[in-house]
């Protein structure tokens, strides 16, 4: 008899149908043993074991609850035990078997002695029985005494288990009905695909080169063999005979065919190149993870209701967007037109435009920047930083935010940030708001305080990279990047930073800061290699400077000597040649460095332009 769930798969044989299992309705036939006749041998404890083991199958869709001879149950000597040879209690006897669901979609249904009976008669009183539910019976044979035949529906399985021994037919016997879970065996041959080619012909529609395979298996002119495309070895198949007769497929409807696993199908995208549209409804497909095998697919329609991975789902925004995640170019979902999306529609092969250093919202304020920026790193990278209280708003605001670098093993007592981190407001960590307000520096005197706090620097001017958001007559928000050295701390590091000037009119007729916001971290290595450069940039980019902000008349000379100071540093020229170089680029330090660089790689600048 079988095990309880099922037991070990075992082919069907027709001996198996030899003893007419009929069950009458009256004149039941006692049968008794004489005692100490094959004491200790007997093999069926009842009549009902005897029979179920009659007709015991590979995969038997109920369960015996431990009856048989696997599974004989303990031998209790206790007080209220019963023995082996105690009667069954009044009202036991072989519990009902239940139906368990199986791991595929298809289930063998076996009609023990269906041979004695008219295909027509059995699957009308099955149909009768089950009704409103129809099923359609595939591949109906006969197999010795046995009529067989599969459904390809887990609700009609069920229904058709629960018949068993419920329907009389009209010789007064009950049918027997075995449900087990099983697939059909089927062999791939010449014949099944020219029959599969036959069937494809007639479903695909040239005018619309699209071809419909829903449920593939059902069709008439397929009764006769399996075929399945939730088999992959039927699906590649299937996929072979589309590519040599449709190559320019451009919609295929796959809805219906009991898909599950379609890690398979992502040769469809290297088959198919023109195919856009593709319907996989009502399958068996789980999780949304399942697609990526189809991503490489240029989709524009999709159908996906019907499968498990769709209500996985409680918000069906989220649904669609994560759907238009695997598929940018999706314009319809599930029959219903997508909004369109949010992106860029570029051809895949576009060539991106050259990367430039600087970006300016308006050419006519790159003059306005350079010089700027080049009179505030002249005085900030100088002896004295008090020269800026003219470059900031009487009401200027000032922050200040310092991190290290995630990853960097190349932290050490040298490249910390000791100078900066006591003065940083880095709001993700400082969230009470008096910390915050604390910690953000109010009006020029503040600001400039903090600023002569800092380590001396030389800034890498020919580094920069400056963006000029806006430039209005009423502001002007200037944002660059770039690298500088300390150095009056103990091994000159390099930092590099991240800074952004709002800049508005002064009562003055200039201009003057009035927020600054500054990031300082670690370089990387990339950034330490190319830092301070000599070598001039291969294309002049918008120099990295800007506003002129004038300054007040008294601060010129200081801010002409910072720049003296500045070239002379980076160039290792004496201050003759410096001055000269800065008066004939009208004291435009960038210029001067630029045209510096250009003539020292020419070997134009004589050796007395060194000796200081």
């Amino acid at each position: 008899m079988p095990k309880r769930g099922g037991g070990r798969p075992r082919n069907w044989k027709d001996e198996h149908f030899e003893h007419d299992d009929r069950i009458q309705t009256s004149n039941t036939r006692r049968v008794s043993f004489k005692p100490g006749t094959n004491k200790g041998k007997q093999k069926f404890r009842n009549w009902n074991d005897a029979k179920l083991n009659l007709l015991d199958d590979d995969i038997d869709m109920g369960a015996n609850s431990g009856q048989g001879p696997n599974n004989r149950k303990s031998h209790y000597r206790g007080r209220g035990g019963r023995g082996a040879n105690s009667p069954i209690p009044r009202g036991g006897g072989v519990p009902k078997k239940r139906f368990i669901v199986g791991l595929l979609p298809w289930y063998q249904i076996i009609i023990p002695y269906g041979a004695k009976h008219d295909k027509d008669v059995i699957l009308k009183t099955l149909l009768s029985f089950i009704s409103p539910e129809i099923f359609i019976p595939h591949y109906y044979k006969i197999n010795g005494n046995a009529a067989v035949f599969y459904v390809d529906d887990v609700k009609i399985a069920e229904k058709l288990f629960n018949a068993d021994r419920k329907i009389t037919m009209p010789d007064g016997f009950k049918l027997v009905v075995i449900v087990r879970n099983a697939v059909p065996n089927v062999s791939i041959d010449d014949d099944m695909k020219e029959k599969m080619k036959l069937t494809m012909a007639k479903r695909y529609n040239p005018a619309t080169k699209a071809l419909d395979l829903t449920k593939f298996h059902a069709d008439p002119d397929l009764s006769d063999i399996f075929c399945a495309l939730s088999r992959p070895m039927i699906m590649l198949a299937a996929i072979d005979i589309i590519a040599e007769n449709i190559p320019d497929l451009e919609a295929l409807n796959l809805n219906d065919n009991k898909l599950h696993g379609i890690e398979h199908l992502k040769i469809l995208s290297s088959k198919f190149k023109s195919l856009k549209i593709l319907y996989m409804g009502d399958n068996r497909i789980p999780f949304l993870g399942s697609l990526d095998a189809l991503k490489a697919l240029p989709l524009v329609e999709l159908y996906l209701k019907g499968n498990p991975l769709v209500n996985r789902f409680n918000d069906h925004e989220i649904y669609v967007s994560d759907v238009r995640k695997k598929f940018p170019k999706l314009t319809r979902l599930d029959g219903a037109d997508l909004p369109p999306s949010i992106g860029f529609d570029v051809a895949d092969d576009v060539n991106l435009p050259p990367r430039q250093q600087s970006f300016l919202v308006n050419p006519s304020g790159q003059d306005l920047v350079r010089e700027f920026l080049t009179q505030y790193y002249a005085i900030y990278d100088s002896e004295s930083r008090q020269a800026l209280l003219e470059a900031y708003h009487e009401h200027a605001i000032m922050s200040l935010t310092c991190s290290y670098l995630s990853n960097d093993n190349r932290n050490s007592n040298i490249t910390r940030l000791n100078s900066y981190l006591p003065n940083s407001r880095n709001i993700i960590r400082m969230t009470e708001r008096e910390y915050r307000r604390r910690y953000l520096k109010t009006g020029r005197l503040q600001v400039v305080t903090l600023l002569s706090e800092f380590p001396k620097t030389t800034h890498d001017l020919m580094g920069f990279a400056v963006d000029l958001l806006v430039y209005t007559p009423a502001m002007i928000v200037l944002s660059m990047n770039g690298v500088f050295k300390e150095t009056t701390t103990n091994g000159n590091p390099t930092r590099s930073f991240h800074r952004t000037f709002v800049i508005v009119p002064n009562a003055a007729g200039g201009f003057s800061i009035i927020n600054d916001m500054l990031f300082i971290t670690n370089t990387t290595k990339e950034q330490e290699e190319k830092a301070f450069a000599t070598g001039a940039p291969e294309t002049p980019a918008p120099a990295p400077a800007a506003m002129a902000v004038p300054m007040a008349a008294s601060s010129a000379p200081d801010a002409q000597k910072a720049m003296l100071a500045m070239l002379s540093q980076q160039t290792g020229m004496n201050d003759h040649w410096s001055v000269n170089c800065l008066q004939e680029t009208g004291w435009d330090l960038q210029r001067a460095l630029f045209i510096f660089n250009q003539l020292n790689s020419e070997g134009k600048i004589p050796p007395d332009a060194f000796v200081k």
